[in-house]
């Protein structure tokens, strides 16, 4: 399948017999990503129930996730049932859901990770190497030019903030870009050619 999509998106041009009968095997996905998503919902009610049964660790939130579950799937269904809508299409219900409750109990859990990201810098930033004083440096720079203090202390570290951000941080970027590109590619030809067997599971 990975080589006739690859010969199908490569060496078959827009409009073909050959483009369109690919992309039907890739229309083909969605019945896989549908089965996925049945099993992850029947194991996550399966292990949050057992949890529960056996008073395991944090079994109180697991009765939390389980209601959560239920209840947008609830919502889901009745709005595909009441407005004749497909999946794809979320009912508004179901938006108001997902943008007034899920969004903004993510973005709490996100917020939590302020603390984290300071405690981590705290330790990133002892002078205890060349590396670790030019993080320091570059850190410092970045922090006064993104805050509204920095300007007020000297309007020069706004413009040195965006050519550290515009400059060495792109650059650097792109060649992460590259190197997981390039490793992507590798890791594709190993599955296809049956080097790479990880993702079958264990070996027996």
């Amino acid at each position: 399948m990975g080589i006739t999509m690859v010969i199908a998106t490569y060496f078959f041009a827009p409009g073909t017999a050959e483009r369109d009968a690919s992309a039907l095997l890739t229309a083909s996905v969605d019945i896989l990503v549908v089965t996925a998503g049945l099993i992850g919902l029947i194991v996550l009610l399966r292990h949050h129930t057992r949890n529960i049964s056996r008073r395991g660790r944090y079994w109180k939130y697991s009765i939390v996730t389980i209601i959560g579950v239920i209840l947008y799937l609830i919502v889901g269904l009745y709005g595909v049932a009441t407005h004749e809508q497909h999946l794809m299409y979320a009912s508004d219900l179901f938006s108001w859901v997902y943008n007034n409750l899920y969004v903004h109990m993510d973005m709490t859990i996100f917020s939590l990770l302020a603390f984290f990201i300071a405690s981590a810098a705290y330790r990133a930033f002892r002078l205890r190497s060349l590396e670790a004083s030019i993080l320091l440096i570059v850190g410092s720079l970045m922090l006064l030019g993104r805050a509204p203090i920095g300007g007020v202390i000297w309007e020069g570290f706004p413009e040195i903030a965006t050519w550290l951000l515009n400059v060495p941080n792109t650059a650097g970027n792109r060649a992460i870009t590259l190197s997981v590109a390039i490793g992507a590619i590798l890791l594709a030809i190993r599955q296809l050619i049956g080097v790479e067997r990880g993702y079958l599971g264990p070996e027996r």
